[in-house]
């Protein structure tokens, strides 16, 4: 009986293993269901077995794995997986596709560049034949519409998953390249990528027409990386301008102690007279073209967006003088964590980067204005918040100062990425 179930479950096996997409046909019943539970609230999404061994390299082996239990098909109608690392709208995507060989129907729909690395990962691992393909060709049709690259940490964690020499290293590589060709931000940018990442790049970059643009040096240690946790903190700036020297992270309870007993390392500015209850005046820089004119009509609000997401980008990549600036406005406040217990009594609309990024992933800016509201909203709260001449109001006018300088470059980032800038 031994010898005739392991022939049994090896001739399941061989079937399996050989199935191909062409040897499925829906002209035949299929009444075996596999629910998938996705995600860590266990999402079910139903498939029949049979098409989905069709379509999934791992599928296939894992239930010819599962051959030879007591229970045969004919006791079974369903079968239950499990699949906790990936999340609903990704493994949505994955079903789409499996179904009509597309991931989404039209550019409205077209997802962000996190969710479509997580559909290549996913479709990798799963072995979904053309997947791959698709969310690349997906990642392509993403940048023609944004014109702008994942932001850094994504970028180099999309790196660090991909096995070596897949479809999307080279791809992120081959876009890291040109940006670095055409960014004035190319120093920031390669001082904010890890030494294994850089070493590719100039393989990469050796492909191009000209020769690199940048130099390999050794980096900081991972522990000088920005850090990923949900944590504001507020950096000491050695120095102002974009130096990277070494800096001391605090957390809003840190900066709180610091209002009583008034010990820090250094001054971080001159002090203030202005009043508690007066805000610093937001102010507006009129954008003027590379011609010398004020220019609010001449572009287009897709364009300016464009800009406005690729800002945004920039000051989320990290490290450098950004890290400093934003580091406190990264996350949304966690006011028990932060120490700060009362800040939802006094802040009644709070705002902050990755809830910016958010949306502007979602494509729920309807133009540069409502991104340029939110971004200063979160001026407006530090400083509803924090007392003057705190820490945090000197750090909050730096970035706010930085800001508005970035901002009103926006014609001239436009005429460049149009090709239409005067020489």
């Amino acid at each position: 009986m031994a010898t005739e179930a392991a022939e049994t479950v090896q001739a399941v096996s061989d079937r399996m293993d050989n199935m191909e997409p062409a040897s499925f046909s829906w002209l035949q019943p299929h009444v075996i269901f596999v629910v998938i539970l996705v995600g860590e609230e266990e999402i079910p999404f139903g498939i029949q077995l049979d098409f989905l061994c069709a379509k999934s390299t791992f599928y296939r082996t894992h239930f010819a794995n599962k051959q030879g239990n007591e229970e045969t098909e004919n006791e079974k109608i369903e079968l239950v997986v499990k699949l906790p690392q990936a999340t609903p709208e990704v493994f949505g995507l994955v079903q789409n596709f499996l179904y009509t060989g597309r991931l989404f129907t039209d550019v409205e729909s077209l997802p962000g560049y996190e969710v479509l690395i997580s559909t290549w990962k996913l479709g990798h691992e799963l072995g979904i034949d053309g997947l791959c393909d698709e969310a690349l060709e997906a990642m392509t049709e993403c940048r023609r519409i944004t014109h702008h690259i994942p932001a850094t940490p994504l970028l180099v964690q999309a790196w660090k998953d991909a096995p070596e020499g897949s479809s999307i290293r080279k791809l992120l590589l081959n876009w890291a390249a040109e940006y670095i060709r055409s960014s004035e931000s190319r120093q920031e940018f390669t001082k904010s990528l890890p030494q294994e990442v850089l070493s590719e790049l100039v393989i990469a970059m050796s492909h191009l027409n000209s020769s690199p643009v940048i130099q390999v040096n050794p980096l900081p240690s991972p522990t000088n990386q920005p850090r990923n946790k949900n944590v504001h903190y507020l950096e000491a700036e050695e120095s102002d301008g974009e130096s990277h020297h070494k800096v001391q992270k605090q957390r809003h309870s840190d900066i709180i102690q610091a209002r009583s007993n008034h010990q820090t390392e250094r001054k971080v500015g001159p002090k203030k007279s202005v009043p508690r209850a007066s805000l610093p005046t937001l102010k507006l820089v009129k954008k003027r073209s590379s011609l010398g004119h004020v220019d609010d009509q001449q572009y287009s609000s897709d364009q300016k967006l464009n800009f406005c997401a690729d800002l945004l980008s920039r000051m989320l990549s990290g490290p450098g003088f950004w890290t400093r600036l934003v580091g406190p406005f990264r996350e949304p406040v966690r006011p028990d964590d932060d120490g700060v217990p009362d800040y939802f009594e006094k802040v009644k609309k709070p705002m902050d980067l990755s809830t910016i990024k958010g949306k502007m992933d979602r494509r729920e800016y309807n133009n540069e204005q409502e991104f340029q509201a939110d971004v200063r909203q979160i001026f407006t709260n530090c400083y509803t918040y924090h007392k003057n001449d705190s820490p945090m109001w000197l750090n909050c006018e730096k970035f706010q100062k930085t800001f508005e300088e970035k901002y009103a470059t926006m014609p001239k980032w436009i005429a460049k990425m149009e090709g239409d800038e005067a020489a």
